[in-house]
């Protein structure tokens, strides 16, 4: 396997189709083959098992970006009950990037935030792939404020490639809305965790994703640029040096678990999210709740002081280039 093949899946659907194929036969022969075809069927999934493990950090990033791996308003129809949208910043409108409301998770009312991309070229343009203006930050800063009122917990899904580059969001204050957000997470006496479901990309990632702790899917990637955009500052070029950056940036699950980025690895079902999502959705409801029972026994000064402590671990590494133990 090459570790810049990006069209992996390809061909482990021609296999799984084949099998298909298969096992329709032997149902249909004289002959009873169920057996040969069981042991056939586990040497398979646990090849692919194996093929998983191995993949790349690029071929995280093209997995993670699957149009088929459920999505921001997929996680708050599944776990969220009673779901309550809230639109606009009460400024300059509404952000379809960004989803937001209050619901009630596992019996405890909740704000929740919810970052989403289009499954084809008529969504990802209105929800600009994925990426927040200024309001939509503003909309989460507006939330926030409300969590931090009713003493409501805040679950934050992230999945985008960054936060909007256009000349109309930067008009708009795009880098003040993002600053704004971090110094209102920094202060918020509330639990806060944040789950990265897919891309995770610089500050169009961390404005929502503050958090007291920081959960990700095992096929995940969370970055501070996507790597095409690194390979053009680093190399010059328009992202033929992506898949070196994907390697140097540490964006998978496993590398930032070891530099403490995040708390947790999520595990996916086998293939990915997108083979089974509804196996994905009570593995990261299980998570989540776990945590957020642990932080709902801390005080609202305790939630500040472990927030802030958190984050300043972050990047600490001893001589070798090694984070410490």
């Amino acid at each position: 396997m090459k570790s810049n093949d990006i069209h992996f899946e390809e061909s482990m659907f021609a296999v799984e189709e084949r099998l298909k194929e298969l096992r329709a036969a032997i149902e249909d022969a004289p002959i009873n083959l169920q057996k040969d075809a069981q042991l056939l069927e586990k040497a398979y999934e646990q090849e692919r098992n194996r093929f998983y493990e191995r993949l790349s950090p690029w071929q995280k990033v093209w997995l993670a970006r699957r149009s088929e791996r459920p999505r921001g308003s997929d996680y708050v129809q599944a776990l969220i009950e009673d779901p309550v949208p809230i639109c606009a910043d009460r400024i300059d409108g509404d952000d379809p990037a960004l989803l937001t409301g209050v619901g009630w998770f596992d019996e405890t009312p909740v704000v929740y935030f919810a970052q989403q991309k289009g499954r084809n070229t008529k969504e990802n343009i209105r929800t600009s792939f994925g990426m927040m203006h200024p309001q939509g930050y503003r909309k989460a800063r507006r939330l926030m404020r409300f969590a931090a009122k009713f003493n409501r917990p805040i679950l934050s899904f992230v999945d985008t490639p960054a936060a909007h580059p256009c000349a109309h969001a930067e008009k708009r204050g795009q880098a003040n809305a993002i600053a704004e957000n971090l110094f209102e997470m920094s202060q918020l006496p509330a639990p806060f965790i944040a789950v990265v479901v897919g891309e995770g990309g610089s500050g169009g990632a961390l404005g929502v994703a503050m958090g007291n702790a920081a959960l990700m899917l095992e096929h995940a990637v969370y970055c501070v640029a996507p790597p095409e955009a690194c390979s053009g500052i680093l190399w010059k070029d328009s992202g033929e040096h992506a898949p070196e950056a994907a390697e140097g940036l540490k964006l998978t699950a496993n590398d930032l678990k070891k530099w403490k980025v995040i708390d947790e690895i999520i595990p996916e079902p086998p293939g990915g999210a997108h083979r089974d999502p509804q196996e994905t959705y009570r593995r990261v409801q299980n998570a989540v709740k776990a945590r957020l029972q642990e932080l709902s026994a801390l005080t609202p000064d305790q939630l500040i002081e472990q927030r802030r402590r958190r984050f300043r671990q972050i990047g600490v590494f001893q001589e070798g280039g090694e984070p410490p133990d």
